[in-house]
């Protein structure tokens, strides 16, 4: 009896959600057809769907190894200090199978081409917004799959495969021989493309933020200073974020992000 209890009870929760975001979603699409300039910002929420890891999520490695351990390894002083330790940690756990774009991103790339979303600004280094054919896209934690030289006059660019097939774990650069660091931004070093996507983020009509708990500084900042001016901004996450308080519209995620960008790209249409 109390497991029949207990599935009801499920099911009454679960149809309260489907309801709420029912009439959250209808009320998205009345926002998003009055607004000619929507950003989008997006975190790890959308690319778990593609089936990329949440370092913060329940089975990240913040929570397996430990946030302070991860801290003093991907860290700009640590590998500067120690490239050795750097880069075995970086392969080990950041080097992972190339993947496809979730319905999601395809669904915000779609809602571009259509001229409903502007910019997309994302937390994310996968690269998946590029490949599902987002073309105004401001990544602000840089890119994975490209690989810099350190040396101060050099500065060549290398693509993932050369870093996978380097025979050391350290991999250097086959023009001046200095060490070559992932693309993207490590603990102690300021973002990238910071006025660009604080401006693109406070010009917006409409703000969506999506997969993100809003609590990565400074990007949850450009979104907690829009919010303090404007009103019109529309949250898509699973859970609670930082500023659900300061939404227009919170649609909650039970299944998949690119079904709800889907349902609401669909209803857009009758404005046409």
């Amino acid at each position: 009896m109390a497991y029949v209890f207990e599935n009801c009870a499920n099911l009454w929760v679960m149809t309260e959600v489907i309801v709420l975001n029912k009439a959250a979603i209808e009320r998205a699409v009345s926002v998003l057809a009055n607004s000619n300039n929507t950003v989008v910002v997006t975190g790890a929420g959308i690319s778990t769907e593609a089936g990329i890891p949440d370092f913060r999520g329940e089975k990240g490695i913040y929570r397996t190894l430990g946030e302070d351990r991860v801290m003093q390894i991907i860290n700009i002083d640590a590998f500067r200090r120690q490239p050795e330790v750097f880069w075995e940690f970086y392969r080990k756990y950041f080097d992972f199978p190339p993947v496809e774009p979730s319905h999601a991103h395809k669904m915000l790339a779609r809602m571009e081409q259509k001229g409903r979303v502007s910019a997309v600004v994302t937390q994310n280094i996968d690269g998946l917004h590029d490949k599902a054919g987002s073309k105004k896209v401001i990544a602000v934690h840089g890119t994975a799959d490209r690989f810099v030289c350190t040396g101060s006059r050099c500065r060549a660019c290398y693509e993932s495969e050369y870093v996978r097939d380097y025979p050391q774990t350290v991999p250097r650069c086959s023009e001046c021989g200095s060490t070559l660091k992932p693309d993207v931004v490590l603990f102690g070093e300021p973002i990238q493309n910071y006025m660009d996507a604080r401006q693109q983020i406070m010009d917006a009509r409409v703000l969506v933020v999506i997969g993100s708990s809003l609590t990565v500084y400074p990007l949850a900042g450009f979104v907690k200073e829009f919010s303090t001016f404007y009103q019109d901004m529309i949250i898509i996450n699973k859970g609670p974020t930082a500023m659900d308080h300061a939404a227009l519209v919170k649609i909650e995620v039970e299944k998949s992000t690119g079904e709800i960008l889907e349902e609401i790209d669909r209803q857009l249409d009758r404005f046409k």
